[in-house]
């Protein structure tokens, strides 16, 4: 008989062997199979993600699959949060390796602290596999973003905040957003024992070459969230697009290239990365400039 503690949210995109990865370490966990399920919420995949899941469903009653047209990771994670039957909302990643004792971990953090709404874990990488044509998160001490590759929540609370908000353009900042929303409602805490691998990610030059695109998002949390952005960001969404990423971080990611130097094509591409970067911040600045007036103005009377 189930008595479902703990619903799993990965929303997945065309990744079906890292899924496959993601959902083998979700269906050995420690924890009692009858007090969790994974809801695997499928973005409008077109690989084999739907014959996979198909088969592994039929071995594994834990495991549930929804399918929805492309519409991103934030309304990937609500379609997961309207099907969730557990009083905790577990979020993870389809290119995460989550540990065995990962559900078990949460469940007791919730069980312990009647007053906790979120809880972090510990997420790591394989730093020895970085590159700069890898993505990869690495969150050890905690994070005031809480990064949904390793994140939990209370169901009543973030339903409460309404979820995630699909206004967010791009993945990036709609976690930041339910975490600084939701923060008011209780307890949050780090919890160093809730590990997840995230492994680096390899992706092509070209798109990782456009990834300043999704700074549009600043707009959309710094209009939503101006006093959270100002006490964790130190500024407006501008201060962070041309001081903190186009200067500190860029120049860093320069300087890390250049180590690279007895390898002379990792060297070449890491350098060529930047100056796309800041190549590509100049042209975009009409677009980042639209986008601060479009979200002042949906956002306008938030705070």
């Amino acid at each position: 008989m189930r008595n479902t503690k703990i619903s799993v949210i990965v929303p997945t995109y065309n990744r079906v062997k890292s899924l496959q990865v993601a959902i083998d370490c979700l269906l050995n966990q420690t924890l009692d199979s009858n007090l969790y399920e994974v809801i695997i919420v499928d973005d409008g995949s077109h690989d084999t993600t739907l014959y996979t899941l198909k088969e592994l469903m039929l071995r594994h009653h834990q495991l549930k699959y929804i399918f929805q047209a492309n519409k991103g990771p934030a309304a990937a994670r609500n379609t997961g949060l309207k099907a969730a039957r557990g009083r905790i909302v577990a979020f993870t990643d389809d290119d995460c390796e989550v540990a065995e004792d990962w559900l078990e971990n949460i469940l007791k953090s919730f069980n312990e602290d009647k007053r906790l709404v979120g809880l972090q874990g510990s997420t790591y990488t394989t730093k020895s596999e970085v590159t700069p044509l890898t993505h990869q998160v690495e969150n050890l001490e905690g994070n005031h973003a809480i990064p949904t590759c390793n994140a939990a929540y209370r169901k009543d609370a973030i339903l409460k905040i309404n979820g995630f908000d699909c206004q967010f353009p791009y993945p990036h900042n709609e976690d930041t957003d339910v975490a600084w929303r939701i923060a008011p409602l209780g307890r949050v805490k780090f919890n160093k024992d809730m590990k997840v691998h995230h492994p680096p990610r390899k992706d092509s030059f070209k798109k990782v070459a456009s990834r300043m695109k999704v700074l549009t998002s600043e707009f959309a949390l710094y209009y939503k969230n101006k006093s959270d952005y100002k006490k964790y960001r130190g500024g407006t969404p501008w201060k962070t697009i041309y001081k903190t990423v186009f200067v500190k971080n860029n120049v860093h990611h320069l300087k890390q290239g250049l180590k690279n130097w007895k390898n002379p094509k990792l060297m070449l591409t890491g350098v060529l990365i930047v100056f796309s970067w800041w190549i590509d911040m100049l042209v975009r600045l009409p677009e980042y400039l639209k986008a601060d007036r479009y979200y002042a103005e949906v956002y306008s009377g938030q705070e």
